[in-house]
């Protein structure tokens, strides 16, 4: 027999999205149950107010109307909403299904309407009557840090909810001994995630038994199980949660909200299945938002360029509440800053602090993008000061392979130790200068700049903190035609589960893609499981699948042996069959070992029935990605506009599974960083109202603005699971600020500009750093 060709490391087209393209998906909005309400909900016109009164009368007497409900009607059923990663002495500033005595942000669920179609819900929800008594808000930062500052919970008489230090290293000693000191404040500006699907939820009561079923267009059907159980006081048993097709999450949907308490309570109440579809103005009011921070740095250099020691402290602006993974961002920032470089000296202070705009969290790379950004930007003022090369400087600094493993000093909340598993930074730096034609460049850009010219080049490199646990599960079963399922915990939303997982465990039986089918997103499915977020998926959930299928081969060929009398040495695997080595003839294929491991078999003792097998893989550390980004850029000296010439990535994710997948998801994420550095922003005036609240204020990037994305790959497999796979998910959107704002530093620094924040720098911002450069007293 020739042995099959193994699908890992094969650009395999995906399987999922022939389904999805032609519009045969099934997403929350699709789904529809006999006698099904619509609840549509009222929210808080106001930043900062105390609610004095609601009158609901004359919502709850309009037609069609089946209930309305406030926080008094729900107060002794409901618990606040989970904040899973605070820290013991966090201030538990927690977010309620409803308003209870005060709102906090424009959007803030206040009342919730129920009736027999979503306009008439809609209608009655503007004849609710709220007596509000507004109150001071804070929107900056700097606002909600003054000692005279309103505070948004009176208990806690501080604005700061939050926390962090780090120490490595004697930092006072490598400032003292620095030959140079650089400082400087970094902004990072507010966007956020913006998946095509909105927000969704279905909630449906059995009558009899009160079980609930809700439907959820959430990253993680288990946990959002586990927190509604928390929140409504109901054992997990009685809780199905289910995650049909979603369509992008990117973090805004990996946080546990409202209306997925709201929907349960109500449809509980009602004894008929409830339906909330968030439109589009109410995800950009409601919906978290992410990013937001400042940070004043201060690097210790000595005259080489080698530094020496840093020390940072970093407020982020976490609006209103502590959502559900509210401190990750701030967390990651202030362990990762580092990234690939040596600085053996560190200290950081972060402080998550609460103001009155929309509730800030995780958003693809969560606290990575920040820090690469951070010190990229502090790498290329130390250069530019030093008069060093760029590129050189960073190689000087650069971890090297040698000294890897490296323990960090620091953890990350929820994740844990930073200590570097495997990779090699400086050849994946000098991969990226390669791939984009670093000295070619620089010679192109001399030319250009005496032609008047705004041309820059820049770099980012980073660290990421991939594949974090605790665990993940999956259950592998064969049926009795050798066709394979697989149960994963692991919860899909665009990143091609499907087809990577399938390609895994067809090469663990050696046998056809086809044969493979992967079911997910439902508690009652697969029992337990954690979650789609972190770049987890095919490194958790990956391997988690692989090893289940190699248990259930293991026990086929046990089972093999004993039919065929023979030891199990004498046994090989190939294209799905056990054969006796060297006569194929004496064989028995996959389908035929499940029908003979069936219960109306007499089986061996000891022999479990059935092929199957679960597992749950435990990661034993963090798995940390690598990645280099290259952008080169023109800027237009009379519009402002923003050209991205040229991009390119060196990426290490481990063992690569599937380039292709590995590609876009590389591709998607630069895009989102693209978005996020020229165009979007989540902005607020000063008396909290959010500015940008439709697709006509809040500029998403186009075709047009994505240039091609040159990509590359090296593969430093990590020991931290059997197969070597890191993830891959987030690190487009992680490098991506960075190395546009680096490159647009560049192309204005004859004109003495320097670039402290990350954007969004749209025609409009650049323009007027061109004309304040050349005219400053404008």
């Amino acid at each position: 027999m020739t042995a099959r060709p193994k699908y890992v490391g094969g650009a395999v087209k995906r399987r999922e999205d022939k389904r999805l393209l032609l519009g045969r998906g099934t997403y929350v909005a699709d789904i529809q149950l006999n006698g099904m309400v619509h609840m549509a909900v009222l929210r808080s016109p106001l930043a900062h107010a105390r609610i004095n009164s609601i009158d609901i009368s004359a919502a709850r007497q309009h037609p069609g109307v089946l209930d309305v409900v406030t926080f008094d009607d729900i107060r002794d059923l409901v618990g606040p909403l989970p904040c899973i990663d605070l820290f013991p002495d966090s201030k538990q500033a927690l977010h309620t299904v409803l308003a209870d005595s005060k709102v906090r942000y424009v959007g803030e669920p206040v009342a919730a309407v129920v009736a027999d179609d979503p306009y008439t819900a809609e209608d009655a929800v503007d004849l609710i009557d709220v007596d509000y008594s507004p109150l001071d808000p804070v929107v900056d930062l700097g606002s909600a840090l003054r000692d005279d500052a309103p505070v948004l919970y009176e208990e806690f008489g501080t604005n700061v909810a939050n926390t962090i230090h780090h120490e490595v290293g004697d930092v006072d000693a490598a400032f003292a001994a620095a030959d140079r000191v650089f400082s400087e404040r970094f902004d990072i500006h507010r966007y956020g995630a913006i998946p095509m699907e909105t927000r969704g939820v279905i909630a449906a009561a059995e009558v009899g038994t009160g079980r609930v079923t809700l439907w959820s267009s959430t990253q993680f059907p288990h946990l959002a199980r586990q927190f509604l159980a928390g929140v409504v006081s109901l054992p997990e048993s009685h809780i199905r949660v289910i995650a049909p097709d979603v369509g992008g999450g990117f973090g805004a949907k990996c946080e546990f909200y409202s209306e997925e308490v709201l929907a349960p309570v109500l449809t509980m109440r009602l004894g008929r299945p409830v339906k909330w579809i968030e439109d589009r103005r109410e995800h950009m009011l409601s919906t978290t938002q992410a990013r937001e921070q400042t940070h004043d740095v201060e690097a210790a250099v000595n005259a080489d360029g080698t530094v020496t020691g840093v020390r940072v402290t970093s407020y982020t602006n976490n609006g209103a509440a502590m959502f559900t993974l509210a401190t990750t961002p701030a967390s990651i920032f202030s362990a990762m800053l580092r990234g690939p470089y040596r600085i053996p000296n560190y200290r950081a202070e972060s402080h998550s602090v609460l103001t009155n705009k929309t509730p800030l969290a995780v958003y693809r790379g969560a606290g990575h993008p920040q820090a690469a950004f951070v010190m990229e930007r502090m790498m290329d003022i130390i250069a530019f000061n030093l008069g060093m090369d760029r590129g050189e400087l960073r190689l000087r600094n650069m971890l090297t392979s040698d000294e890897l493993p490296s323990d960090r000093g620091t953890e990350i909340v929820l994740a844990g130790k930073v200590e570097y598993d495997s990779g090699d930074y400086p050849r994946c730096l000098q991969m990226g200068l390669d791939l984009i034609g670093y000295h070619e460049f620089l010679d192109e850009q001399a030319a250009a700049r005496h032609d008047g010219r705004y041309v820059g080049l820049g770099i980012c490199c980073y660290v990421e903190e991939t594949a974090i646990g605790p665990y993940e599960s999956a259950i592998v079963r064969v049926d009795s035609s050798g066709k394979v399922t697989v149960l994963t915990g692991s919860s899909p939303h665009g990143q091609g589960h499907v087809t990577t997982f399938s390609q895994l465990v067809a090469d663990e039986f050696d046998i056809d893609l086809e044969d493979v089918t992967v079911l997910h997103g439902d508690t009652d499915l697969i029992p337990d499981g954690v979650g789609t977020f972190a770049s987890r998926s095919a490194a958790i959930g990956g391997a988690a699948a692989r090893l289940a299928a190699g248990r259930v081969r293991q026990k086929a060929m046990d089972l093999a042996a004993h039919l065929l009398e023979v030891s199990p040495s004498d046994l090989e695997w190939r294209e799905g069959t056990a054969q006796v080595i060297g006569d194929p003839s004496h064989a028995m294929t996959l389908g035929e070992l499940a029908q003979a491991a069936t219960a109306w078999n007499q089986l061996p003792e000891g022999f479990e029935f059935n092929l199957e097998a679960t597992h749950r893989h435990q990661a034993p550390g963090i798995a940390f990605a690598n990645a280099t980004h290259i952008a080169i850029v023109e800027v237009h000296p009379r519009t402002g506009q923003v050209t991205i010439l040229r991009y390119g990535v060196v990426h290490d994710c481990g063992r690569v599974i599937n380039p292709i997948i590995v590609d876009g998801q590389v591709h998607g994420g630069v895009a989102q960083g693209i978005g996020g550095t020229l165009l979007e922003e989540f902005a607020y005036d000063e008396t909290g109202q959010p500015l940008t609240t439709s697709f006509l204020d809040y500029l998403l990037p186009t075709a047009s603005d994505i240039p091609h994305i040159e990509t590359a790959h090296l593969e430093s497999p990590t020991p931290l699971n059997p197969y070597g796979f890191k993830g891959a998910g987030e690190g487009g959107a992680v490098g991506s600020p960075g190395a546009i704002v680096n490159a647009l530093a560049d192309a204005l620094a004859p004109l003495g500009v320097t670039l402290t924040s990350d954007g969004p720098y749209t025609p409009a911002r650049v323009l007027g750093l061109i004309q304040q450069a050349s005219d400053p007293a404008t």
